[in-house]
């Protein structure tokens, strides 16, 4: 008969959290708005501007991730890129980078996904806008590399 002590660490192996990873990509156009997509169709808060950006795939990088949501979801080419911040939440891991250098003609990649692409200035912001855009553009003017987001 295994001890309680065995029986709990099996019971919290059992019960580990797993937390989803998710990459967003702050991408700026010559005159320094940023790039927005409002979501569709996805289930999870539609009707509201977004980063390109989504999960990460198995055996992908951060980086790699972020690139390809860049040109599924945008039809932009990421050819440099930088770590804004890093923002733990509840279900998961967001990494937001900026595109220092992109290439393409931004249009709506994922049209069952997104139904409108815009570039806003910062101060400009077209509503709703995800929080969790507002907090990443904070950090970024801040210089704060971490942000625990609840």
């Amino acid at each position: 008969m295994p001890s309680v002590l065995e029986r709990g660490q099996r019971a919290g192996r059992a019960q580990r959290a797993r937390f989803v990873i998710i990459v967003q990509t702050l991408v700026f156009d010559d005159a320094d708005r940023l790039l927005l997509l409002r979501r569709s169709n996805t289930g999870f808060m539609d009707g509201w501007y977004s980063l390109p950006g989504g999960h990460r795939d198995r055996g992908e990088s951060v980086v790699e991730a972020a690139r390809r949501e860049c040109v599924e979801e945008a039809c932009v080419t990421v050819e440099q890129i930088e770590p804004v911040v890093v923002m733990p939440y509840a279900g998961g891991v967001d990494f937001i980078f900026e595109a220092t250098r992109w290439s393409g003609t931004p249009s709506i990649g994922e049209p069952d996904k997104c139904d409108a692409l815009t570039f806003a200035a910062l101060d400009a912001l077209p509503e709703p806008t995800t929080r969790f855009v507002k907090a990443a553009l904070e950090c970024r003017g801040n210089g704060v590399w971490y942000r625990e987001f609840e």
